[in-house]
């Protein structure tokens, strides 16, 4: 019984919101999982102008209290029996975090994951009746992902000590003088730093609500906003030549590889590719771990969704539905 959803990259589309929850209850869905990049775009880059970026914080807001909030409060208030598990993406601005979070600690089955490791709820019930039969599971949020074309810097690190930049960027520049936070967020930890014991970086972060739990890799659903380096889920279009030197077809995490290797975790479901689904794939196993980029065409009002079975992570199938 696949009876879990993945989305990702939907990018303020209310029509896709709309589809989305149509679809988990007609397809009985228990778990949903939104892997980032949640709010509109409110431009393709950052401006220079400071204000231009307080309105891009204050439309994401407005999206947030108006559309995105009433909407899944009322669908989750009348479906007491589905969960949704979501993140933030390098799209949406950091300065809007506490609104969701607040949604999140009042409405008992939405859960913001940011940095944050909580319990599957299905798995936690249905051990109720089923222990012998049925794994106690997790879910855990890291939406950050490597320097790329953008210059917003909320969930943006280097991936490690050797901090590397874009290739077409000043090789002695650093991002986060040159690029804009919505937050005053001052960390300056690499995604290697906070991988390497991912256990420990969750931990020190969680707010405590809910936390508690010993982080298990092989027992836990991993939402990463970026995914994997070199994988079909990473693929994008042909970025050309820069100078004499070939840009990568591919813009996912080393380091989310290295981890994904390492520490083989019990699913990966990742997004920011949008076009992994017909550049790539929208599953590659690396080792044991099954990964999944669901893709996006939210830009056409089509909703690319994967559905599974979070207790046979490989039992699963892809969608396109058109939302009109």
């Amino acid at each position: 019984m696949m009876q879990a959803v993945a989305v990702s990259d939907l990018h303020g589309n209310v029509l896709l919101y709309e589809l989305l929850l149509r679809i988990a209850e007609a397809w009985k869905i228990s778990s949903v999982f939104i892997a980032g990049d949640l709010a509109p775009s409110p431009s393709s880059g950052i401006p220079a102008e400071p204000c231009a970026e307080e309105a891009g914080v204050a439309t994401q807001r407005a999206f947030f209290e108006r559309q995105f909030i009433p909407l899944i409060g009322s669908y989750l208030l009348d479906h007491r029996h589905v969960d949704i598990y979501a993140i933030m993406g390098n799209d949406d601005r950091r300065a809007n975090e506490p609104l969701l979070a607040e949604f999140s600690r009042e409405t008992p089955n939405f859960h913001l994951v940011n940095d944050r490791l909580v319990p599957l709820r299905e798995s936690r019930q249905r051990r109720a009746f089923f222990p012998d039969e049925v794994p106690l599971l997790w879910v855990a949020g890291y939406p950050y992902v490597p320097p790329g074309g953008g210059l917003l810097m909320d969930w943006v690190k280097y991936e490690n000590r050797v901090r590397l930049r874009p290739e077409t960027m000043d090789p002695c520049a650093d991002i986060y003088e040159l690029g804009v936070t919505t937050s005053g967020n001052s960390e300056r930890s690499t995604i290697a730093d906070d991988l390497l014991d991912l256990g420990g970086y969750l931990a020190r972060r969680d707010s405590g609500e809910e936390g508690g739990f010993e982080y298990e890799p092989a027992r836990t659903i991993h939402l990463f906003h970026a995914p994997p380096y070199g994988t079909p889920l990473d693929w994008c279009a042909p970025r050309g030549r820069y100078d004499f030197l070939k840009l990568s077809d591919h813009v996912g995490s080393v380091e989310i590889r290295r981890f994904i290797a390492q520490n083989q975790p019990y699913l990966v479901l990742a997004g920011h590719c949008h076009e992994s689904l017909v550049m790539g794939d929208y599953k590659v196993d690396l080792g044991e771990t099954r990964c999944v980029n669901p893709g996006s065409q939210a830009q056409i009002d089509v909703l690319s969704l994967v559905q599974f079975d979070v207790y046979q992570p490989r039992d699963m199938k892809q969608f396109f539905i058109h939302a009109r």
